[in-house]
């Protein structure tokens, strides 16, 4: 087809991909390595700092796997509750799920952490979800042998936070080895609103946990490479 016709059908379908807006990034392509969803009753696989204050409970139709009190600091400043997926240690990588946090939404420093690349208890990544941003909060952040530091690329007090309320909310974070770069996303899989690049510690299992609040997670699956 030439000529005006042409033409047209061009401009239209120039004009409904501007409406609807960019596209979706394609899927990872990473292979699926585990999924849970803790409908057994039970965390198999998890292995939590302080086995206590964890648990699978039911919830609103769905069982979920639970963190019923805050941790307790340790050698250095980083999260003080965590669980992670033993077993399952990863270079690239996907992790979703969904989380919800239970402190009061009053408290702007509330938290929920999504860790990766976990060693030990003081070298791991994470990502810090919350409901306010600045130079510790909302951000991804880097133990090494040391007190967290931030590692992602928005300024302080600049990122996008939206752990306001408490209802669940879908996360997805994600680890590039080839580029070194770290995507993490709450709410609109298609927008990251924390990244970092070439500040990750390149290996190690996932997790999730909490600076110094409760919260739950459920449905968490990774995809990655070993």
């Amino acid at each position: 087809m030439t000529g005006p016709a042409c033409l047209f059908i061009v401009s239209f379908a120039a004009a409904v991909l501007a409406a609807c807006g960019p596209a979706r990034p394609p899927a990872s392509g990473l292979p699926l390595l585990a999924s849970c969803d803790f409908e057994t009753g039970a965390a198999e696989g998890w292995r939590p700092n302080f086995p206590e204050r964890w648990r699978v409970v039911r919830e609103a139709g769905s069982t979920v796997y639970e963190l019923t009190a805050p941790g307790d600091p340790g050698p250095v400043r980083a999260p003080t509750s965590w669980s992670v997926w033993s077993g399952r240690e990863v270079a690239s990588f996907e992790f979703t799920g969904r989380l919800r946090c239970s402190t009061d939404p009053a408290v702007k420093v509330r938290d929920m952490c999504v860790i990766f690349h976990f060693r030990d208890a003081t070298h791991f990544n994470y990502v810090h979800f919350a409901a306010s941003s600045d130079a510790v909060h909302n951000i991804i952040g880097l133990v090494d042998g040391a007190d967290r530091v931030k590692v992602n690329e928005e300024p302080a007090g600049e990122s996008t936070y939206r752990l306001t309320d408490l209802a669940w909310h879908p996360f997805k974070v994600a680890y590039d080895a080839a580029t070194g770069e770290v995507r993490a996303y709450l709410d609109d899989m298609a927008r990251p609103i924390l990244t970092a690049r070439g500040r990750a510690l390149g290996r190690g299992l996932v997790g999730v946990g909490s600076f110094d609040d409760t919260g739950a997670f459920d449905d968490l699956v990774l995809r990655g490479l070993k």
